[in-house]
């Protein structure tokens, strides 16, 4: 069940179908090696909520594909908002999405870049004491197993054989492996600060903001990847139907935020 697709008058058959769950599905807008499109990430989240919602009943917000990947814009195509206006800006729509009547709501994220926010949007949700209950789900969550066992290549992690070959499958059209051309991307070694982060570790480690060699990639990996994914949000998703301990807690801190400001 699409949010944008489903009528107004048909909203409360939604809430009931899905249990009171909504999903916000996240991806990025950012360079993915010389042959991947700009928004690999929402297209494969886009992809990948499509498979889970033939499996469970849900309502699927649209995709947030304006997020946080300060580093592309390096390079063309890229789109960064501020982390701070991004926290904000999902928080007010996470409100929003509860004055409908959904008290549970799952971020699915697609893009690593992002897993900063998801930690800052558990605790910004703690901290403001909402009155429902969120869960966040990090990229290719549940794939672990079947990527190790898959993957022909060390370095993964970006326009590499692995999310190249969900993109094979997802959206063959718009993938250029020509342009691949036999390069492999390794880890450059020119940033030397021992075990201290920096804010540019990614374009100092990946300049051309592609890991390892897509050339091994393929549509069959990439549909054994997805399935698994698929299979693991699904699941998550069930469980979060059943839950009552995230909102029992939540009420606590709701309870307590009121006697602070009493």
């Amino acid at each position: 069940m699409k949010w944008l697709e489903i009528a107004a008058t048909s909203f409360d058959e939604a809430l009931e179908k899905s249990e009171g769950v909504v999903v916000i599905p996240i991806g990025s807008i950012e360079i993915h090696g010389p042959h991947l499109p700009v928004g690999c990430d929402s297209l494969i989240v886009e992809g990948l909520m499509k498979m889970v919602e033939e499996q469970e009943p849900v309502v699927v917000a649209p995709v947030m594909a304006y997020t946080m990947a300060p580093v592309a814009r390096l390079h063309p195509g890229g789109i960064s908002l501020p982390p701070e206006l991004l926290v904000e800006h999902l928080q007010r729509v996470c409100d929003e999405l509860a004055r409908n009547g959904f008290r549970k709501i799952i971020l699915v994220h697609a893009h690593g870049g992002n897993v900063p926010m998801h930690q800052m949007m558990l605790c910004t949700t703690l901290d403001r004491a909402k009155p429902y209950s969120l869960y966040s789900i990090p990229p290719l969550a549940g794939a672990g197993e079947v990527i190790a066992r898959l993957k022909e290549t060390e370095e993964h992690g970006h326009a590499c054989e692995v999310e190249t070959s969900l993109a094979l499958y997802l959206f063959p059209e718009l993938c250029f492996m020509d342009r691949v051309q036999g390069k492999v991307y390794p880890r450059q070694k020119d940033l030397d600060v021992g075990q201290a982060a920096t804010p540019v570790d990614w374009a100092a480690y990946y300049p051309h903001y592609a890991v390892g060699d897509a050339s091994k990639a393929s549509a069959e990996k990439g549909k054994e990847i997805m399935k698994a994914w698929a299979e693991a949000v699904v699941d998550i998703i069930r469980r979060v139907k059943k839950d009552r301990v995230v909102q029992e807690i939540m009420e606590k801190f709701g309870n307590l935020s009121t006697k602070t400001t009493s």
